[in-house]
């Protein structure tokens, strides 16, 4: 037996993906806005995978997730290789747009949290020209720090409960913005929260993101490192090159099934 699923997910190198694609996805976080409680969403892409594999908290919040997306087309190879393939790619960008027309049809409200002023002001007009009847009830850019101050994060806390969205939308990057999201879950009024790393760059229009072509190939990566290549290069070709030497590792040493 060599299908790794539990659940309708699949095990890659120790953390757990929902077996989802975009549309797929959308229905489940409906589901879970509906649920009740504070739930938390992963956009799970390889880098943030591979840090799991080594960091057990990390790899903990990944696991401890209501659902876990596979953000990256070689998540999607791994998932094969491993014999319980995933359906479809579900990219940070994407699950905001989708989501936000889902919102304007079902009247979920919104809040965005993370980037700067001028991008999340930004990011609020190009979702509203595109979905008039969304419903946005607040954002903030906190400060840029390496880590929030005890004020800070009760400010956070305070404006999001101020608002009570249904949505809220964390664009602090990752593993930061699981990390807070985890920390401070039992004390936000939202249904559902979400980090979605540079979407709200992208989305925005503040970064281009990679054609079409590239994302379909799987090389959406490379081109984010072509523009910033100084700032990730350790991520992609140190920390990110083992993934699929390990995955066909876990593939050949572990066939008997889900760990």
């Amino acid at each position: 037996m060599r299908r790794k699923t539990r659940g309708g997910r699949v095990e890659i190198l120790g953390c757990s993906v929902d077996r989802v694609s975009l549309e797929s996805a959308t229905s489940r976080l409906e589901e879970l806005i509906g649920a009740g409680g504070a739930r938390q969403a992963i956009v799970l892409s390889v880098p943030s995978l591979m840090r799991g594999r080594r960091d057990r908290l990390f790899r903990d919040i990944c696991n401890g997730a209501s659902i876990v997306l596979p953000d990256g087309v070689p998540l999607l190879w791994a998932s094969r290789i491993l014999g319980a393939p995933i359906p479809g790619r579900v990219a940070g960008s994407d699950l905001l747009l989708e989501l936000s027309r889902v919102a304007e049809i079902r009247g979920y409200t919104c809040f965005f949290l993370g980037s700067t002023c001028e991008v999340v002001g930004r990011l609020e007009k190009v979702l509203l020209r595109r979905f008039p009847g969304l419903c946005v009830v607040g954002s903030f850019a906190p400060p840029i720090s390496p880590a929030f101050s005890a004020l800070t994060n009760d400010e956070i806390v305070r404006r999001v409960n101020a608002a009570r969205p249904d949505i809220l939308w964390v664009g602090l990057g990752a593993p930061r913005q699981e990390l807070w999201i985890r920390a401070n879950l039992g004390r936000l009024d939202a249904r559902l929260a979400i980090g979605v790393g540079a979407a709200f760059d992208m989305c925005s229009g503040s970064i281009r993101r990679a054609p079409g072509w590239m994302q379909r190939a799987g090389l959406e990566w490379f081109y984010r490192f072509l523009r910033e290549p100084r700032r990730l290069f350790r991520r992609y070709f140190i920390d990110s090159a083992p993934f699929l030497p390990l995955v066909l590792w876990q593939r050949v040493s572990r066939p008997s099934g889900y760990r």
